[in-house]
C-alpha cells in the first residue's frame, strides 16, 4: 500500500524518548580485552574500560542487566571516513537513515541535520541523551537532537538501547534511546586530522580535533577541553549525471499502457517498464507551451498528436525559437491523461540543480570539569558550544500551467511581449495561442502561459546557521558507604537563522503584482526600448524605476539584472530553550539485609522540565508574497512537565544448581504535563535467568508514552502543495463504489475532467491541533546471551523485540482526506468533506483541503536482533576482533485508515525497510600494523508498495502486473582500513569505503531520495593521530 510517513505525522516534527531494551551486550571479559587492545592508539584507557549502563541508575554489572545494551566501546571502530557521528550510526541495522547528511535537504530548514531513528518508528520517538541527560532540540517546537553537536573525539562510547522503557529517562520513550557517553578524567593532549575525497575528486571532507585534559589535586579534580572542526563539501546532481540523469534524463520506471478499467489481477501486460533518459514533457528549462488541441483542431498535426486530443509540445530554444518536441517516446500517446513524461526530447530533467549532499561546516567546543571535595560532595560541570553552517541548494523556482507557481491562477504572458522573436510568434499563431490575424509587432493583448523550470535563475538556496549552547551543573557523591546521589540543572539553547535565496518576489503587501510578475509583463516605450509595462502605462502610481524586464523565452535568456530584480531573499529566526532539573538517589539494601541473590537495588528521584520555542519569518515571506508558502509566526505557550520515578532490582537467587542467577526488575514514572495530556504513567518490568555461567535469558515488558510537542499542538496553519488525483475525475470515479453518488451530491458533473489537478500540484493547509493527547507504546523483548567457556572471547546475543504504538499523531495526507470524503458510505455530510473546497466549476479551490494532526494511527514492529563477536589476543601479542551485527525484521505495519483501524499498510520490505540488514567486520592487529575489513548488507526492497504485487492480510494484490520486477536487488558495501603505529602515541590510518563503487539500483538517489543506498561511490580517506602524555 502507499507508503505512509509517520515521521511527518507531527505538524512540524515531533520527538519522543525512551530508555531500554534489546540491543547487544558484550561480556565484561571480551570488553576488557578489546579495550586493552585499543589502548595503543589512544582509543581506550582504564577509565573507559569501566561500564556505565544505560537503562538503569543503580548500576548493576552489565552482564546482569535485564535490558540488553549495545555497548560500542570504540566509536566507528572500522569506518573513519564519516566526519560526523550520525552517518556512522545510521549504518547500524537497528537505525533507519531518516535524517542523515544525504537526505537532510528534503525539507525546508533541515539542511545539515543528522538525527537518529530507531526501528524506523520516527525520529520523534528516539530519545538522544548525553551522559544520561536530556539535550536541547535542533528543531524548534520539537525535541529532536542534532547529533552533529556531539563531540566525536571526546566520546567514550555510544550506548544504543532499543524498545520502550520510558519509566527511567522520560515519559516520551517509545522506540529507544541513544546515549552518548563522554570521556571522564581525560588526561593529556590528543590531536587528530583527517581528510577524504571520492574517487571522482569531489565531496571532500576535512576533520581536525584537539582534546586536552588534566588531573589535579592528586586526582581529585579533572578538567577537559575539546575543540573540533569539520568541513564537508556539497555534492550536486550534476556531479553524478549517470546516477541522477542531470543532463540526459532520469532512469526510472514509467507507466507505458492505459490502466483504466484493468482488473487488479492484471491483463498480462506489465504496466510500467524501466526507461532511460526520461524527461518531463510539459515543463522546460527554457519554457514549454502546449498547443491548443480541441475537437475542431484534432486533425491539425501542428496542434494535436496523432489525430488524438493530445496537445503537441513546444519548447523554447536558447535562441528564443519555439520548436516542436520530437522525443523518442511520448508516454501521452499510450497513456492519455496519465504520464506526461517522455524518453529523450527537450523537456526538463528536473535534475540540473539540487544536491545529493549539502555543505557542512561544524565547530564544536566542549568543557568538562569536576572536583571531589569529599566522597559525598563532588561538583561537576559540562558546557558546550556548537556552531553548524550548512548550505542547501534545491530545485529552482518554476511555474507550470500558469504564472506564478505550480498551481492555478496568476498572470499570463501577452502575445505582444517584445522578447518574442518573429519565429516564436508565428509558431504561437500556428498552434492556436495567438491570434493569427494580428501581425508580428502589433499590439496583441491576447495571452498565453508557459511552463518553465528556472534553472538559469539559480536553484533556491537555504543558508542555515545553527548555534547550540548547553550547560549542565550539579553535585554528585556517595554516602552511607555505597549509596549515591545526583542533583543537576541542565540548560540548553538553540538558535537558528535560515536565509532563503533565489526566491521569487510575486506580490507587494497589498497583493498587487510586484517583482517577478512586473518583470515578465514587458512592452516597448515610446523610444522602442523594452521596459516593464508598469513604467510605460498611463498610470504613474504603479511605477517602479528599479523594474527590469524579464525575458523567459529560452534557457539563458533572462538577464542577471532582471533575475536580481525578480528574486528576493527572505529569512527565518528560531529559538528553542530547555531547562531540565534532575535529582535522584540510588543504592541497595546491603547494610540492612540481602536476599539469597544479593542486596535489593533501588533508585528514586524527580525531574522537572521546561520547553519554550519561537520562530518568525521576514514579513514578506510570512505574508505569502514570494514563491515560498506563506508561513506564519510560531510562538507556542511554554511546555512544562513534572515527573517522579523509581526503580527496583530484586536478585532472588544466585549461585545455585541450575539457577546461577534469577533477578527481577521494575521501574515506574509519573509525568504531569501542562497540556491536555495531563498526568500519565509509564512502567516496565523484567527478569533475567541464568541456569549456569555463560548462558543468560532475559525478558522485559514496558508501557510508555509520547506526549505531543509544541509543534504538534500549536504550529500555525501553513500552505503546502501536492499532486492530488480528484476522485470525481472521470479517470478515477469508478475506483470506489460510492464515488459517483457522492460526487454528484457535491455538484460535480458527470464526465468531469479536472484538468488542473491532472497536470499541476494543488495547495492545501496543515497545522497544529491543541486537542491532541499522548501516544501509547507497548513493547516486550525476549532474548539471551551465550558466552561459551570452551571458546573464550566469543559471545552470541539474540533478542526478539515487539513494539506496538497506538494513538500516533498523524496528519492525514490531502489525497487521503479527499478519498475518504468521496468514498464515504454515509454521503458527503462527513468530517472529511467539510475540509474539501471546490470552485464553482468543480476544480479544486485554494486551499483544496485543510488538515491537522490527530491521534488515530498505529504501528506494529517486531523482529530479531542478533550479534556475534569474537575477541582474542594471541601469545605473540597480535589480536583479532570480529563482529557480526544484524536485524531480521518480521513485521513493520502502519494502520492509518481512520475508517478501519484493522486495515494494515505493510512497510516491511518497502524502500527503507528491508527484511534483513547486517554489518560485519574483522580487524587484525599485527602489532605496529592493523588491517580491517567491513561489509554492510542491505536486503532487497520492493519497488512499489508491497501490496501492489503481493498479498497482504488476505487482500489480493492491487495491481499484479504493475512492474516487470518486484524488488530492488540486495546490495553489499565493502570497506577496508589500515593503520600504522609509528609509536604508541603516533599513528597513521586510512582506508577505502565502498571499494566496489556500488551505486544505487534502478534510478534511486540514495538517502537524498529517502532510500538507504550510497550515492558518493568509492571514497578514500587518510588521517593522522597523535597523543602527548
Amino acid at each position: 500500500m502507499k507508503k505512509t510517513n509517520l515521521l511527518l505525522g507531527s505538524t512540524i516534527f515531533a520527538m519522543a524518548a525512551a530508555i531500554s531494551q534489546p540491543a547487544f551486550a558484550q561480556d565484561a571479559a571480551a570488553t576488557e580485552e578489546a579495550c586493552a587492545d585499543d589502548d595503543r592508539d589512544g582509543v581506550c584507557n582504564e577509565d573507559e574500560a569501566a561500564i556505565i549502563v544505560t537503562g538503569t541508575r543503580h548500576q548493576p554489572p552489565q552482564s546482569r542487566c535485564v535490558q540488553p545494551d549495545h555497548l560500542r566501546q570504540r566509536f566507528g571502530s572500522d569506518r573513519y571516513c564519516d566526519v560526523n557521528i550520525g552517518d556512522n550510526l545510521n549504518d547500524l541495522p537497528s537505525l533507519r537513515s531518516t535524517f542523515s547528511q544525504g537526505n537532510s535537504t528534503r525539507f525546508i530548514g533541515t539542511s545539515g541535520l543528522n538525527t537518529l531513528d530507531l526501528r524506523g518508528l520516527g525520529i520523534e520517538r528516539t530519545l538522544v541523551l548525553v551522559n544520561g541527560r536530556r539535550h536541547v532540540t535542533a528543531l524548534t517546537g520539537d525535541y529532536i537532537v542534532d547529533v552533529n553537536t556531539i563531540p566525536t573525539d571526546l566520546l567514550q562510547r555510544v550506548d544504543i538501547v532499543t524498545g520502550g522503557t520510558s519509566a527511567l529517562y522520560g515519559s516520551d520513550a517509545v522506540a529507544g534511546t541513544v546515549n552518548f557517553i563522554l570521556r571522564r578524567d581525560f588526561e593529556g593532549l590528543r590531536t587528530r586530522f583527517q581528510g577524504g575525497v571520492s574517487d571522482e575528486g569531489d565531496r571532500s571532507t576535512r576533520f581536525a580535533s584537539l582534546t586536552w585534559g588534566n588531573n589535579f589535586a592528586d586526582g581529585r579534580g579533572n578538567v577537559a577541553l575539546s575543540l573540533e572542526y569539520t568541513n564537508a563539501e556539497a555534492l550536486y546532481f550534476t556531479q553524478r549525471p549517470g546516477l541522477t540523469g542531470a543532463f540526459a534524463g532520469r532512469d526510472q520506471f514509467n507507466l507505458r499502457e492505459p490502466t483504466a478499467g484493468e482488473p487488479a489481477s492484471g491483463d498480462g501486460i506489465f504496466d510500467n517498464l524501466f526507461f532511460n533518459r526520461v524527461r518531463n514533457g510539459t515543463i522546460g528549462d527554457g519554457g514549454y507551451i502546449g498547443a491548443l488541441c480541441n475537437a475542431a483542431a484534432q486533425t491539425n498535426a501542428a496542434r494535436c498528436r496523432n489525430g488524438a486530443l493530445v496537445s503537441q509540445s513546444y519548447f523554447f530554444l536558447p535562441n528564443g525559437n519555439l520548436v516542436l518536441n520530437n522525443p523518442d517516446l511520448d508516454f501521452r500517446d499510450i497513456t492519455a491523461g496519465g504520464s506526461t513524461n517522455t524518453v529523450g526530447g527537450l523537456g526538463s530533467t528536473l535534475r540540473n540543480t539540487g544536491q545529493l549532499f549539502p555543505t557542512l561546516e561544524r565547530i564544536n567546543v566542549n568543557l568538562l570539569a569536576h572536583f571531589e571535595l569529599s566522597d559525598a560532595f563532588r561538583p561537576f560541570i559540562e558546557a558546550k558550544y556548537a556552531r553548524i553552517e550548512s548550505f542547501q541548494e534545491g530545485q529552482p523556482s518554476f511555474f507550470q500551467g500558469s504564472i506564478p507557481g505550480f498551481f492555478g491562477g496568476g498572470s499570463n504572458l501577452r502575445c505582444d511581449n517584445p522578447f518574442l522573436n518573429a519565429q516564436a510568434y508565428a509558431q504561437l499563431q500556428t498552434i492556436g495561442r495567438c491570434d493569427p490575424a494580428i501581425a508580428f509587432g502589433a499590439a496583441n493583448p491576447q495571452t498565453f502561459n508557459i511552463s518553465r523550470f528556472n534553472v538559469d535563475f539559480g536553484g533556491r538556496r537555504q543558508d542555515v546557521l545553527r548555534e547550540t549552547y548547553r550547560v549542565v551543573g550539579g553535585v554528585e557523591g556517595t554516602f552511607n558507604d555505597d549509596w549515591r546521589y545526583e542533583i543537576s540543572a541542565n540548560y540548553g539553547r538553540f538558535d537558528e537563522r535560515v536565509d532563503f535565496l533565489n526566491n521569487l518576489l510575486l506580490f507587494d503587501a497589498d497583493f498587487n503584482n510586484a517583482g517577478f510578475l512586473n518583470a515578465i509583463d514587458a512592452t516597448r516605450d515610446g523610444l522602442g526600448n523594452i521596459v516593464c509595462r508598469i513604467n510605460a502605462d498611463a498610470d504613474t502610481t504603479n511605477n517602479d524605476p528599479a523594474c527590469v524586464p524579464l525575458n523567459l523565452f529560452g534557457y539563458g535568456a533572462p538577464s542577471q539584472a532582471a533575475i536580481n530584480y525578480s528574486n528576493t531573499t527572505g529569512f527565518s529566526n528560531s529559538r528553542a530553550e530547555q531547562l531540565d532539573i534532575l535529582a535522584f538517589v540510588a543504592g541497595d539494601s546491603s547494610q540492612l539485609f540481602e536476599l539469597p541473590g544479593g542486596p535489593i537495588g533501588f533508585s528514586i528521584g524527580g525531574e522537572y522540565r521546561e520547553e519554550s520555542a519561537r520562530q518568525a519569518f521576514d514579513p514578506v515571506t510570512a505574508n505569502g508574497q514570494t514563491f515560498l508558502n506563506a508561513i506564519q509566526p510560531f510562538s507556542p505557550p511554554k511546555l512544562t512537565v513534572a515527573e517522579a520515578f523509581g526503580e527496583i532490582r530484586v536478585p532472588v537467587l544466585r549461585d545455585l544448581p541450575f539457577i546461577n542467577e534469577l533477578t527481577f526488575e521494575g521501574a515506574v514514572r509519573y509525568s504531569d504535563y501542562n497540556t491536555r495530556t495531563g498526568g500519565v504513567w509509564a512502567f516496565n518490568v523484567g527478569a533475567i535467568y541464568s541456569p549456569f555461567d555463560g548462558l543468560r535469558f532475559r525478558g522485559n515488558y514496558s508501557e510508555s508514552v509520547r506526549a505531543p510537542t509544541q509543534g504538534d499542538l500549536f504550529s500555525p496553519q501553513s500552505e503546502n502543495f501536492a499532486f492530488i488525483a480528484d476522485p470525481c475525475d472521470v479517470l478515477n470515479i469508478t475506483a470506489g463504489p460510492n464515488r459517483a453518488a457522492n460526487c454528484a451530491a457535491d455538484g460535480v458533473p458527470v464526465g468531469f475532467v479536472n484538468t488542473p489537478a491532472r497536470s499541476q500540484s494543488t495547495g492545501f493547509l496543515s497545522g497544529g491541533n491543541p486537542t491532541l493527547i499522548e501516544e501509547n507504546g507497548v513493547s516486550y523483548t525476549i532474548g539471551g546471551v551465550f558466552e561459551p567457556s570452551f571458546l573464550p572471547g566469543f559471545a552470541i546475543t539474540v533478542d526478539y523485540y515487539n513494539i506496538e504504538v497506538t494513538n500516533i499523531i498523524s496528519a492525514l495526507a490531502a489525497q487521503t482526506i479527499i478519498n475518504l470524503c468521496y468514498d464515504s458510505t454515509t454521503g458527503i455530510n462527513n468530517p472529511f468533506c467539510a475540509t474539501v473546497n471546490r470552485n464553482p466549476d468543480s476544480t479544486f479551490a485554494e486551499p483544496a483541503v485543510i488538515s491537522g494532526g490527530i491521534n488515530f494511527a498505529a504501528q506494529e514492529s517486531q523482529g530479531v536482533d542478533f550479534e556475534m563477536s569474537y575477541v582474542r589476543r594471541f601469545d605473540n601479542g597480535q589480536s583479532i576482533r570480529a563482529t557480526l551485527l544484524g536485524t531480521y525484521v518480521i513485521e513493520v505495519t502502519n494502520y492509518t485508515n481512520p475508517l478501519d483501524p484493522t486495515f494494515g499498510n505493510r512497510q516491511l520490505s518497502e524502500l527503507g525497510d528491508p527484511v534483513l540488514s547486517m554489518n560485519a567486520s574483522i580487524n587484525y592487529d599485527f602489532g605496529q600494523f592493523q588491517l580491517g575489513y567491513s561489509v554492510r548488507y542491505i536486503g532487497e526492497q520492493t519497488i512499489n508498495a508491497y501490496e501492489t504485487q503481493n498479498t497482504f492480510q488476505g487482500r489480493a494484490p492491487t495491481n499484479l502486473d504493475s512492474l516487470d520486477r518486484i524488488y530492488y536487488p540486495d546490495i553489499f558495501y565493502h570497506n577496508i582500513r589500515v593503520q600504522f603505529d609509528v609509536t604508541d602515541d603516533f599513528n597513521f590510518y586510512g582506508g577505502i569505503d565502498n571499494v566496489a563503487d556500488t551505486r544505487p539500483p534502478l534510478g534511486l538517489l540514495g538517502t537524498a531520495g529517502g532510500d538507504p543506498f550510497d550515492t558518493v561511490g568509492r571514497y578514500f580517506y587518510f588521517g593522522v593521530r597523535a597523543r602527548f602524555r
